[in-house]
């Protein structure tokens, strides 16, 4: 089963073609927790989690910028595809990961390899009905930008930095220092493969100490 999904009203010059339609039925105010994003960074890597906890399945889109750029540069994003299995489910989570904008129009279908960099990462969620037309209100949840004709329920972006992720390298330890020498027993061969015995500097009793050698 495939549907149109309707994108979010994005106002920008790259998601254009793809953003959702103007809605038909009267916008809902949303619950801003109904619907929640985090980003995560490993290495290259973005990947945005959104948490739907709204009563219906709803579509996202979302952008990647250079950090405190305009909103139109974009560098990357993700757009939920024209299928009935991409939506997030009423009461779940969903990673998205997200890719290079590539073709004309730009849109996200390239590689998952983020330029090394900060982004601010700008979204935007609506809940989908099926089947469409039935009247139900629509609801938003995001950031403006893409949401431009909705009041937006986040103030700011998500700023990340590309690479993240990674561990930090241990500090080397420093080299051990270099025992003294030790005068040898002589007389003894140096068996190969067995260290050389040695004698300490002095012997010592509880009175005196004599030198060794």
């Amino acid at each position: 089963m495939s549907i149109r999904v309707r994108m979010v009203t994005a106002g920008l010059a790259v998601c254009a073609a793809a953003a959702f339609g103007a809605a038909h039925t009267p916008a809902a105010q949303a619950a801003p927790t109904d619907v929640t994003a985090t980003a995560s960074v490993s290495g290259n890597t973005v990947t945005l989690t959104v948490t739907n906890n709204a009563a219906k399945r709803i579509g996202c889109e979302i952008v990647g910028v250079p950090a405190g750029g305009a909103p139109t540069n974009v560098v990357f994003g993700y757009q939920t595809p024209e299928e009935l299995g991409a939506l997030i489910t009423a009461g779940s989570s969903k990673s998205l990961p997200l890719r290079i904008s590539q073709g004309t129009p730009p849109a996200p279908t390239g590689t998952t390899t983020i330029p090394d960099g900060a982004y601010d990462i700008y979204w935007g969620c609506t809940n989908i009905t099926l089947p469409p037309g039935t009247g139900a209100a629509e609801e938003f949840w995001g950031t403006n930008p893409p949401l431009t004709g909705a009041t937006p329920t986040v103030a700011e972006p998500i700023r990340v930095t590309v690479p993240g992720g990674a561990a930090t390298p241990p500090a080397p330890k420093p080299d051990a220092p270099a025992a003294p020498g030790l005068p040898a027993i002589p007389g003894l061969p140096n068996i190969p493969g067995l260290p050389e015995i040695q004698l300490p500097a002095e012997i010592c009793t509880t009175s005196s100490c004599l030198p060794v050698g």
